[in-house]
């Protein structure tokens, strides 16, 4: 018997990979993926090998997006600027060149981290911002205003964060 739809045939087969989530719209791609501190290690180590960076110059040239009020932009912390990269970089070389190609320069990688709350995103001309719940005060998550979406667990109805789109 088949896998209903977006399930899976259970938990260990589900987070086996970091790949949580995938889409694509004509020419875009969006990945959702989702490391253990190991897996995030491994990642930058290998990265930093082939790309050494003695002087922090990874941060430099690192796109961001700039609509969002300073707060809720992707804060450039060296650790998660190096994770967006060397994950930006490994998908780059698992991808034939013959086929497709990714450029730093069109890309936007946006890391969800201690130090950094929000996801960011671009998605069909909107700007998307996505704040989990965890990460805001009892008062602001029951103070939603216009424009904000909530979003809940599709089980327990819950409500475990807050989006707001820009068009």
């Amino acid at each position: 018997m088949p896998n209903e739809f977006i399930t899976y045939w259970d938990a260990k087969v589900e987070t086996r990979h970091p790949i949580r989530l995938y889409s694509r719209y004509i020419d875009k791609v969006h990945i959702l993926f989702r490391f253990t501190h190991e897996e995030a290690r491994d990642l930058i180590q290998r990265y930093l090998t082939e790309h050494p960076d003695p002087n922090n110059e990874n941060m430099v040239g690192y796109n961001n997006k700039k609509c969002w009020p300073r707060d809720a932009i992707m804060r450039l912390m060296k650790h998660d600027v190096n994770l967006g990269r060397s994950v930006f970089w490994d998908m780059k070389n698992q991808l034939p060149r013959s086929i497709t190609t990714l450029e730093w320069e069109n890309s936007f990688v946006s890391v969800y981290s201690k130090d950094n709350p929000n996801l960011l995103f671009s998605m069909c001309g909107f700007e998307v911002w996505i704040l989990p719940k965890i990460r805001m005060s009892q008062e602001a998550f029951s103070n939603t205003k216009d424009g904000v979406w909530n979003l809940q667990n599709k089980q327990t109805k819950e409500r475990t964060a807050v989006t707001s789109p820009k068009g």
